[in-house]
């Protein structure tokens, strides 16, 4: 019986390890780097507000072309925010964070000396923000932390240093989430982002 319990694992790593035989291009990537994010919260009086942070990617390669990839990124809002929030008369703790976890597509060329990709991803984003925005005007008590909708749609370039290593000095993506408030009656919104990440990709598998 505990031969058979491995079975499943056995099989997983064998697909592994046959997926990148005999073709010429990664069947897997995994990337990580620094992403900035300009933040459209769509309430007044804070227009809008950069966050900086950073996180992963991971992408399988179905064909020289498709892939599937998970996108996890996860930002702090830092001091302009804190200063936006300030203007508005508020004095308590201004904390303002994004975490985004998505998935979908992935079209790249994986050849020559510039490979360009492009992406469209959906999930699900996360932030405190709102609730210190709405604290900010003493609109309400507790946490606020949102749970919302996020999709985004763009594309970069990734450029090989090396049989593995790629450096992607360009991503820029269209971030659209959508928020509504835990303890504030009859908001619901979208925000329109902007999006820029910066990294390492590297590449397994293939010849």
């Amino acid at each position: 019986m505990k031969t058979l319990s491995w079975l499943p694992v056995l099989a997983f790593v064998f697909l592994i390890n046959i997926a990148g035989v005999g073709q010429d291009f990664p069947a897997f990537e995994l990337t990580a780097g620094y992403s900035f994010v300009n933040v459209h919260p769509n309430l007044a009086p804070i227009t809008s507000f950069n966050v900086n942070g950073g996180g992963a990617a991971f992408v399988y390669n179905f064909t020289s072309l498709i892939g599937i990839k998970v996108d996890f990124m996860a930002y702090d809002a830092g001091s302009g925010f804190q200063n936006d929030i300030k203007k508005t008369g508020y004095s308590g703790s201004a904390t303002g964070n994004i975490i985004t976890y998505m998935f979908g597509p992935q079209i790249k060329k994986h050849s020559g000396t510039f490979q360009p990709f492009g992406e469209a991803l959906f999930g699900a984003a996360h932030t405190n923000a709102y609730a210190t925005i709405f604290k900010s005007q003493g609109l309400i008590n507790g946490s606020g932390d949102n749970n919302g909708f996020a999709m985004e749609f763009g594309g970069g370039l990734d450029i090989p240093v090396g049989k593995t290593i790629q450096i992607r000095p360009v991503e820029v993506d269209y971030l659209a989430t959508h928020f509504g408030s835990n303890h504030f009656k009859n908001y619901s919104a979208w925000q329109n982002n902007f999006k820029y990440v910066a990294g390492v990709n590297f590449t397994f598998g293939g010849k």
